[in-house]
């Protein structure tokens, strides 16, 4: 369960105050570069957005990660560990699971798009190396910013808790994908117009049609005249 479950039930004060205890001290407003002013997710941690963001017609580009910032100082060796072991999958997961959660509702890309995503890890806490049953964590901030103006667009701040790297891994995933989906509530829905298609025309089946008044006749039920009158208007249909 995230850390941000607990956090919920905390006193406002302390969830909108911008000083160094939020998050215990793991969130630090100052690297977003703007006005964020943070309140407390449900799914996301802390989020801050710019007053009437709206993504319609925007894209994402994802920009490589920063350094771990450690703000709590310099972990033991199994805390660097879990960051050295979760920074593969940073860059590669995000992507995959942002896709999923947009639904083709917003471009995602490594290497174009208007609107840059970056990151970056600023505290970690591993598994215990001597046996004992212990609880990992894994905290990070996210930040979008419009590529040619610099403006923080959105901000968001979380910590994930988990028996050990499996379990960390999962719910990374899973926060990607959130949001994803979060980042398509602030778009205009895409118009899909319905493509209209010609029908086809079916081609007059001459010889079957021929066969079938050949029939009518060996059974008696067409007289002479009414045979060849029918045979005519086929002939003239199969032009």
């Amino acid at each position: 369960m995230r850390r941000m479950a607990i956090l919920l039930l905390l006193t406002p004060a302390l969830l909108f105050s911008q000083v160094a205890n939020l998050d215990e001290g793991r969130l630090d407003p100052t690297w977003f570069g703007g006005p964020a002013t943070f309140q407390p997710s449900k799914d996301l941690g802390f989020q801050w957005l710019k007053p009437g963001l709206d993504l319609t017609k925007r894209s994402l580009q994802l920009r490589t990660w920063e350094p771990t910032a450690w703000l709590l100082g310099r972990r033991e060796v199994k805390d660097q560990l879990l960051v050295l072991r979760m920074e593969p999958i940073l860059m590669k997961e995000l992507e995959r699971r942002l896709r999923r959660g947009v639904k083709a509702a917003l471009p995602v890309s490594m290497t174009q798009g208007d609107v840059f995503i970056q990151g970056r890890v600023v505290d970690a806490v591993g598994e215990a190396d001597d046996g004992r049953i212990s609880r990992s964590s894994f905290s990070f901030d996210l930040k979008l910013v419009d590529a040619d103006s610099g403006e923080l667009l959105a901000a968001f701040h979380t910590t994930i808790e988990g028996p050990g790297q499996d379990s960390i891994a999962a719910q990374y995933g899973q926060w990607c994908e959130d949001l994803g989906r979060f980042l398509v509530s602030k778009s205009a829905p895409v118009e899909v117009k319905p493509v209209s298609v010609a029908p086809v025309p079916q081609r007059f089946d001459l010889e079957g049609a021929l066969r079938r008044i050949e029939g009518l006749k060996r059974d008696g039920l067409l007289s002479d005249e009414e045979y060849q009158a029918l045979r005519k208007k086929a002939a003239e249909k199969g032009k």
